[in-house]
């Protein structure tokens, strides 16, 4: 992967519409750089359709983003990290919680979220791929470019690495 900055990539492309995630939001995992396009879901309160994208899909060059309206439930672990690894996902970014911290962070995704909550809901609710999601002063829709660095996430509609 490419070495890149993101205050660098936010002055390289001032003319572009970037977005920049709430400093809310902290990084759980074990990867620190990485970039990858947008693939969204969104979640009741239970992680089955997410656990179902990481069997069933590969994540080469996507940063899978999650929304479950900050109900206070881990939605990621250990589990679902290593899952997310051998898939070659890039990060995940959960509008919520996750759980297993002391383990998360020794996966090789970034894993960003709110903060940690030890309890995980096992109702199997419904769960939508594909839809525009807003939280952390940002819109994600799939598709969109993700950056991130120590500093923080930025989300953009167009590509800022070539």
């Amino acid at each position: 992967m490419r070495k890149f900055r993101i205050a660098d990539l936010c002055d390289d492309h001032k003319d572009k519409k970037i977005q920049v995630l709430s400093s809310k939001y902290k990084n759980y995992g074990g990867k620190k750089i990485f970039h990858g396009k947008v693939k969204t879901i969104k979640l009741e309160k239970s992680n089955w359709g997410l656990i179902d994208i990481l069997k069933n899909e590969s994540g080469e060059n996507i940063v899978l983003v999650v929304n479950v309206n900050e109900d206070y439930f881990g939605v990621v672990g250990d589990k679902l990290s290593l899952l997310a690894e051998e898939k070659n996902y890039e990060a995940i970014i959960v509008n919520g919680y996750i759980r297993d911290s002391m383990e998360t962070n020794k996966f090789d995704i970034g894993l960003y979220a709110l903060g940690i909550c030890p309890l995980r809901n096992f109702d199997k609710d419904n769960s939508q791929v594909g839809l525009d999601l807003s939280f952390g002063n940002v819109l994600f829709r799939e598709n969109d470019y993700v950056y991130s660095d120590e500093d923080g996430v930025i989300i953009c509609d167009e590509l800022l690495l070539t």
